[in-house]
């Protein structure tokens, strides 16, 4: 079956992922993950337990940003500020974690190779590298972490998106070029316009879970059309020898 590519459908995996699991107490009845269940907490394995203070963490930084106090967090996680040093050490560390585990565990290697396959048409290949893409990043945690996280440590987006740029877009660009005759290697024009291109998808979600507005719900119809437009106006760029500063970098 294929994955429901809407803004509803991912809402709906998102909700999933935050609702409390039901376990069995200690006097066999049922409880819930989190700051009532205190009995359970004492007896929850190292891993589990620090696997728990991430995902709460996740919950907690993008609905009030990384600015909160280790009191504040320590508190909606169910957890003294010792524990939670003991397992992180230090906030920042902890926000580093956080970072790794919204963002670059949801890093795809085969959106790399799938870009590379000359073997199908680049439109088909950008289609469903942005369908999974959008699966990826357009949940109401990803976004709003990513915009928190631009505010207070630029550092941190800085690393993401230096993936997007050497492992997505300058393959594909370098592929539009070589198609016309170029040098392959594109320029920061050519950048911009990608750049362009590939933010308005996660410009959706800002606008979604940021601005609380509505979007177009059918994504693959939405995102057949951004791929139709861009390549028919790049190609036409290109023809018109409009970029011609060279990329350094």
């Amino acid at each position: 079956m294929k994955p429901n590519n809407s803004f509803a459908g991912l809402a709906q995996t998102s909700a999933a992922r935050k609702t409390p699991r039901k376990t069995a107490g200690a006097d066999g009845g049922p409880t819930v993950d989190g700051t009532t269940d205190k009995v359970r907490a004492k007896h929850m394995l190292a891993t589990d337990r620090e696997a728990q203070i991430v995902r709460r963490a996740v919950e907690y930084f993008s609905a009030h940003g990384f600015g909160v106090s280790t009191r504040e967090l320590a508190k909606h996680i169910g957890v003294t500020q010792p524990l939670l040093y003991h397992y992180f050490g230090s906030k920042e560390k902890l926000v580093e974690r956080v970072y790794r585990e919204v963002f670059f565990s949801r890093w795809n290697p085969e959106w790399e190779e799938l870009l590379k396959d000359s073997s199908r048409p680049l439109d088909e290949r950008l289609v469903a590298y942005l369908e999974d893409y959008t699966r990826a990043i357009l949940g109401n945690d990803w976004i709003r972490l990513f915009v928190f996280a631009a505010l207070d440590d630029p550092s941190l987006n800085k690393r993401y998106i230096g993936l997007l740029r050497e492992r997505i877009f300058k393959p594909v660009l370098r592929e539009l070029r070589s198609s016309k005759g170029m040098l392959p290697e594109p320029t920061e024009i050519d950048l911009e316009l990608f750049w362009g291109f590939h933010s308005s998808f996660f410009y959706m979600g800002v606008r979604r879970w940021i601005y609380r507005m509505e979007v177009p719900d059918d994504l693959t119809r939405l995102i057949e059309a951004h791929v139709h437009n861009f390549l028919f106006g790049f190609h036409a760029t290109l023809a018109a020898g409009l970029t011609s500063s060279r990329c350094e970098g």
